[in-house]
């Protein structure tokens, strides 16, 4: 591969992610704009599909143009799609990169528009351990995504797994190239002076134990999972405080607010919705637990957690089990059992145990993760597809895949 020069000038990026509402990919994005992955970080824009969510204060302050074609959902109309051209064509991009299942989709209209000097990638941020989980219009546009794989430049996977799995549908394995997640571990770091914070901010006992879920309230993150891991883990002894922040969590369900109030005593459970302020006081939690039953890659509060020096436990979803490595503990997904036992031995740990496996967790995010590293690697990744030098760069010595699920139709 020809080395990146530092007189290279500045490449322009155009990002075309789905949305800018709250989740793993967009946080990514936007870690990346501000700190510059096409060398300037005024070189790149951003066009959400979606109308603009959350992230959108932190792109304007980043000082990055952002675009939208305000869809409520599906695919661009054809309205979408002459605007879509419009505004590839001003921004003029050196290379166009698309984010998640249809910001790559547009990408890839948008890079058919421009023609074949401007390269398009793909990033895909979903694992698929069973493809028939997925919506139906979500197996339509894998089944479509997969046949237009092989036209594109590169296909980003933040999960070894999840490309696997991709692969095993069609998608085009000459072009994949792993890139993990990135963090900033001065901004995610231990801080234990957060413990009092956090029980004053959601006012949560100061003797409670709290373990805590960060995630939208979406059916394959499941909640109520955790919830009677929780609530089995607190029969056996252990003194445990549920806290869930996310998206509509608020305001849960029925079935899930029923569940909560017959399996936990009410002064032992927070709920709160979405907050951006999560680096505040997520040092003050005791042990992460990720319940997630299937669609996870690399998930941003995982890393974000053993930065903070927080030990974590997660289903074995995606990369989850190679994020944490020997730091962290996996359990099947869907297990109640296998979480609340993995609960148990955390809690069982005591403070100061507690405390060496955070330290632990938190030098595999410094050493592997750290978002200098990561966003260096998209550096090289667009001056390789400009200098028509790139290599695919995936582990296909993980499990085989084909017999996860059927292929999507």
């Amino acid at each position: 591969m020809k080395m990146l020069h530092a007189t290279r000038p500045p490449i322009a990026v155009e990002h075309i992610t789905t949305s800018l509402d709250m989740g793993g990919a967009q946080a990514m994005l936007v870690k990346l704009i501000e700190a510059g992955a096409g060398c300037d970080r005024n070189a790149s824009s951003v066009m959400s599909l979606m109308r603009p969510g959350v992230m959108l204060p932190a792109l304007r302050e980043a000082g990055c143009p952002v675009y939208s074609l305000n869809m409520r959902r599906g695919l661009v109309g054809p309205l979408g799609v002459v605007r879509l051209l419009r505004v590839t064509a001003r921004v003029s991009p050196d290379v166009i990169q698309g984010w998640m299942y249809h910001g790559n989709f547009a990408a890839s209209v948008a890079g058919f528009a421009q023609g074949p000097h401007v390269p398009v990638v793909w990033n895909v941020r979903h694992s698929l351990s069973d493809p028939l989980l997925e919506t139906r219009t979500t197996r339509r546009l894998l089944a479509l995504s997969a046949r237009m794989s092989r036209s594109v430049a590169a296909i980003i996977y933040n999960s070894q797994a999840a490309a696997r799995e991709h692969e095993a549908i069609g998608f085009a394995s000459g072009r994949a190239t792993y890139i993990p997640n990135g963090f900033d571990c001065d901004h995610y770091r231990p801080d234990r002076d957060r413990r009092a914070y956090l029980r004053t901010l959601f006012g949560i006992p100061e003797d409670a134990i709290v373990v805590a879920l960060v995630a939208r309230l979406h059916p394959m993150k499941d909640h109520a999972m955790l919830v009677g891991a929780v609530a089995r883990a607190r029969a056996a002894g252990c003194k445990l405080h549920l806290l869930m922040v996310g998206t509509g969590l608020d305001n849960p369900p029925p079935a899930l607010a029923k569940l909560i109030a017959e399996s936990l005593p009410e002064d032992c459970v927070t709920l709160a919705s979405e907050r951006t302020d999560v680096a505040d006081w997520l040092p003050g939690i005791d042990i992460l637990a990720l319940s997630s039953a299937w669609g996870e890659a690399f998930p941003n509060i995982l890393g974000e957690a053993m930065a903070c020096g927080i030990p974590c436990v997660a289903t074995d979803i995606g990369d989850c089990r190679s994020i944490l490595g020997e730091t962290g503990l996996t359990v099947p997904a869907r297990n109640v059992e296998a979480m609340a036992a993995a609960l148990g031995l955390i809690t069982a740990l005591g403070e100061a145990g507690r405390a060496s496996m955070g330290a632990a967790a938190r030098e595999r995010v410094v050493t592997l993760f750290e978002l200098r590293q990561v966003v260096l690697q998209y550096r090289r990744l667009y001056a390789a597809v400009l200098d028509q030098t790139f290599a695919p760069t995936i582990d296909r010595s993980g499990p085989d895949v084909r017999g996860a699920g059927a292929r999507p139709a």
